[in-house]
């Protein structure tokens, strides 16, 4: 469930939540998918599934004017389909072919990307392990021009400043994935 509130409270500074989903309510209401074939699926527990060996899929959600904020989600790639593929979290969607990501790829790479107009050019990229029908929980940060990408204790940092703002997201090319446990917070 897409779940968009507004905290208000004292105490101790912490990152103010956008959105979180679980998708345990079988739905995936509050997202927007474009390309691939996206369905809520029981696996272990219900998770959002990107199924075709499309070109290029994308589900978003959140409000255009985002700006700064953490997206974390739970990435399980199922296939890969070869390179150029990859699966991914998204920030700073503007529609779905211009994004910011952190990606998983198929030749033991993890890779901040950015996709503007459907071509993707790799700011960032470092060995991992990557296997599929494993999971792995993928966090971006957009902060201005700074780009965070961590998973499994492994960072990358990218400086860019051509998308300013713009939606959360997951995103699948020539791969098949499942999505679960997605955070969108301030920072």
């Amino acid at each position: 469930m897409t779940t968009l509130f507004t905290a208000v409270g004292v105490g101790t500074a912490q990152a103010a939540p956008l959105a979180h989903d679980d998708f345990e309510d079988g739905n995936a209401a509050g997202w927007v998918t474009t390309g691939g074939t996206w369905i809520v699926t029981r696996e272990n527990t219900r998770v959002l599934r990107q199924s075709s060996l499309s070109a290029g899929a994308l589900a978003r959600t959140g409000q255009p004017g985002w700006r700064d904020y953490n997206v974390t989600a739970t990435v399980t790639p199922d296939s890969f389909n070869g390179m150029p593929g990859f699966t991914g979290v998204a920030a700073r969607v503007s529609s779905s072919s211009s994004y910011y990501a952190l990606v998983l790829r198929p030749d033991e790479t993890l890779a901040l990307v950015r996709t503007v107009n459907g071509t993707t050019n790799t700011l960032a990229a470092t060995r991992l392990a990557v296997s599929e029908d494993t999971p792995y929980t993928l966090t971006l940060q957009v902060t201005g021009q700074r780009l965070t990408g961590r998973v499994n204790g492994t960072q990358l940092t990218a400086s860019d400043g051509f998308l300013s703002t713009g939606l959360a997201g997951l995103v699948t090319r020539w791969t098949t994935a499942s999505f679960d446990n997605v955070s969108v917070d301030t920072n």
